[in-house]
C-alpha cells in the first residue's frame, strides 16, 4: 500500500497551478515557501491519515491542511486576499457537494470534504502575516 502524501501534493499543484489573485500568480509550495517566496502563496501541509486507517486493504482517509499565506508592511492589513484566495482554493477541489475533482496519481479519490478553516495573524519587525488554513478531508482508494 502506497502513502498517498506526495501523491496528493501532485493533484493539488496540478489543480492550483493557473491560481491568480487580482490578475497576480500565487505560487503554490509542498511543505514549505522558499525564503525569497513573494506573497500570496500556498503552502500544503503533510497528508495526516486519519487514526482508523488500516494496512488489511487499500484504502485511505486523512486530511490535508492547505495554507493560505499573505504578508502586508507598515499599517496594511486585510483579512479579504486570504479569504478571496481560500474561497478559489475550495470551489476548485469542491465545486459542488457531488463533484470529486482531485486527479490524484495512483489513487481514486472518493470523499472529499471541506472540514473547515482556521485563521491566524503574526507580527513581525517589518511586517504582518496573516495566514488562512483550509482542513481539507479525503477518502482514497489505491489503483
Amino acid at each position: 500500500m502506497d502513502d498517498a502524501g506526495f501523491a496528493l501534493d501532485t493533484a493539488y499543484v496540478n489543480l492550483l497551478s493557473d491560481l491568480t489573485y487580482k490578475g497576480i500568480p500565487v505560487n503554490v509550495y509542498a511543505s514549505m515557501a522558499p525564503d525569497d517566496a513573494v506573497a500570496p502563496y500556498v503552502i500544503l501541509g503533510p497528508w495526516q491519515p486519519l487514526k482508523d486507517n488500516t494496512k488489511d486493504d487499500f484504502g485511505q482517509k486523512g486530511e490535508k491542511n492547505v495554507e493560505v499565506f499573505t504578508r502586508f508592511t507598515g499599517n496594511q492589513f486585510s483579512k479579504k486576499p486570504a479569504s478571496e484566495i481560500a474561497s478559489q482554493i475550495t470551489n476548485r477541489v469542491k465545486p459542488t457537494t457531488t463533484a470529486e475533482v482531485l486527479i490524484v496519481p495512483g489513487f481514486k479519490c472518493w470523499n472529499t470534504v471541506i472540514e473547515g478553516t482556521t485563521e491566524l495573524t503574526a507580527p513581525t519587525p517589518t511586517d504582518r502575516i496573516f495566514r488562512k488554513i483550509i482542513t481539507i478531508s479525503h477518502a482514497l482508494w489505491q489503483i
